[in-house]
């Protein structure tokens, strides 16, 4: 820990130098100033944890520059100095900020040196609780955003930032990181949290649905459309709409959004009235946006739009300081939805959590624990109750040699690890996944089946 900083104001040379000498020798950082003025100056360009200031100044009267420095720092430690026939000045000081005082001429150094070691002392105090406090406030203000990692500190000091403004936000971070969680937090501390939050999932739709899910369509705009139906800009008004994947929308449904960004106005689909929406934009990527604009599958004109505040999402393994208050939060959510009395886990099992590569993020974690809390036999989960690929991951062993198992079999092997991966890593979007493995759409379903895999539930706490 550096060594408290003290600024020394008095007009006497002599006093401050005597007063640098015992505090020096105590080990603190002293630095003098003569005039108020000066002070102020040094004050201003450097921080102080203690001002020994004098009363009777020759430019500034020692009660003003009291007022002057707390308002550059209301948490800084101020004591006093006046003669023994000024007290009723010290007093008035004392009731208008001043923490304790001295009086002169000094000649107890110890008592100098106690004041100021227990003024010290209470600043610390006052630091310490106003630190705490204000994780306390953002816990209360954000209880959806689990973590005290420093990532996820800069996060909630952003948040609470920008939450009270319009501008819009983009979310970037890797899948199951909790970006909706996010945009949901600052949805709930923004002006518009008493209307709608909606989410949508823009990869997860056709381009046809996705536009007339979100801007509706006029009756008899195409086969089924049997009555005019709201969008979602207009089910959101006044409150906020959170656009997850938004690099997968079609060119088309750019310049659309754009316009909505623009004017916040649309036309429903098959229709030619104009429609007014307010609506706050969220969006999210797993994915390089500037990469898409450059290749030009994304508008640039659209990526400033949304580009006004952006926040990048830690992915778990960045941030393995909160897997243990994601571990403690997911367990008491499912021993009480499953009715189990699991309580906690053992260090081995929370080890070999943290050994783990996550690339599920906090979605896969929360699967992970839903399953433990599932099997646990007893009040603790242990290793035995962790899926045999998380069990394994920090185990020192000998792999299994190939020409122990069939071709086929290591082939099979291979190919259902292969095909997890890579739909994990694309949000299992299927489309994407075909295209990256180079195989038909229907033939991964195939394989899909085959091998057992089916979507996680779409759930994530940050």
């Amino acid at each position: 820990m550096s060594p408290a900083k003290i600024l020394i104001v008095d007009d006497e040379p002599q006093i401050c130098s005597a007063l640098e000498e015992i505090l020096s020798s105590a080990g603190y950082r002293v630095t003098s100033a003569y005039e108020g003025n000066a002070a102020l100056e040094l004050f201003s360009q450097s921080d102080f944890d203690l001002v020994l200031l004098d009363i009777n100044l020759p430019d500034i009267n020692g009660l003003e520059l009291l007022h002057q420095i707390r308002r550059l720092d209301s948490n800084v430690g101020i004591i006093m100095a006046s003669a023994l026939n000024d007290i009723p000045t010290v007093v008035q000081a004392i009731r208008e900020g001043a923490d304790n005082y001295l009086t002169k001429p000094f000649s107890d150094f110890a008592t100098i040196q106690a004041i100021v070691a227990k003024e010290l002392a209470n600043k610390a105090l006052r630091d310490e609780n106003r630190y705490l406090k204000s994780r306390i406030d953002f816990r209360t203000r954000f209880p959806q955003i689990i973590g005290n990692s420093p990532r996820i500190q800069e996060i909630y000091r952003l948040v609470e930032k920008i939450a009270p403004l319009n501008t819009t936000v983009l979310l970037i971070g890797e899948t199951g990181t909790g970006k909706e969680v996010l945009a949901n937090a600052i949805h709930q501390a923004s002006q518009r949290a008493s209307q709608k939050f909606i989410s949508i999932n823009c990869g997860g739709l056709p381009e046809t649905l996705l536009e007339s899910t979100l801007f509706g369509y006029e009756k008899g705009a195409f086969t089924g459309a049997f009555k005019t139906t709201r969008g979602i800009f207009e089910e959101a008004d006044g409150g906020t709409l959170f656009l997850d994947e938004i690099v997968e929308t079609s060119p088309a449904l750019q310049v659309r959004l754009l316009r909505v960004l623009q004017d916040g106005t649309f036309q429903r689909v098959g229709g030619t009235a104009t429609i007014k929406t307010d609506v706050r934009i969220i969006s999210a990527t797993n994915q390089d946006l500037l990469q898409a604009v450059k290749n030009k599958t994304f508008r640039e004109d659209l990526y400033y739009r949304l580009n006004v505040i952006t926040i990048f999402v830690p992915s778990l393994r960045e941030r393995l300081d909160d897997l243990p208050l994601f571990v403690k939060h997911f367990i008491a959510k499912y021993a009480q939805k499953l009715n189990k009395r699991v309580q906690t886990i053992d260090d081995m099992a929370l080890d070999t959590l943290r050994s783990y590569t996550w690339p599920g993020n906090i979605r896969e974690l929360e699967n992970v624990i839903e399953r433990a809390v599932a099997l646990a036999e007893s009040e603790t989960i242990t290793i035995k109750d962790l899926p045999e690929n998380i069990s394994q991951a920090n185990r020192a062993t000998v792999p299994t040699p190939l020409y122990n198992q069939s071709l086929s079999s290591a082939k099979e092997a291979f190919e259902k690890q292969y095909i997890l991966a890579l739909l994990t890593k694309n949000s299992w979007n299927i489309n994407r996944s075909s295209q990256e493995a180079g195989i038909p759409r229907q033939n991964l379903y195939r394989k899909m089946q085959k091998y057992g895999l089916t979507r996680p539930s779409q759930k994530s706490d940050m």
